[in-house]
């Protein structure tokens, strides 16, 4: 079962908190990667921050789930190496 599916069976009230700190956190990285890269955030247009803020919420599921696989083998007592 994928994230994605996971998160649908949950009760709507958490669905949505969930998407409110991913979105939430995906804001702050896409913050600190246009500052990284000294890029003026005045300077895009709406469509080219969305296009970065979701490239950001991609990465941040990515990250939960190896997260939920490496945390899933340490439960069951699988090495990763």
């Amino acid at each position: 079962m994928n994230l994605y599916e996971t998160i649908k069976k949950l009760p709507e009230r958490v669905q949505e908190k969930f998407y409110l700190k991913l979105r939430e956190k995906a804001l702050l990285r896409t913050r600190a990667r246009l500052v990284e890269s000294r890029v003026d955030i005045d300077s895009l247009t709406d469509e080219e921050l969305e296009v970065i803020i979701a490239d950001e919420e991609d990465k941040l599921i990515g990250e939960y789930k190896s997260r939920g696989l490496i945390a899933l083998l340490a439960l069951l007592g699988i090495s990763w190496i």
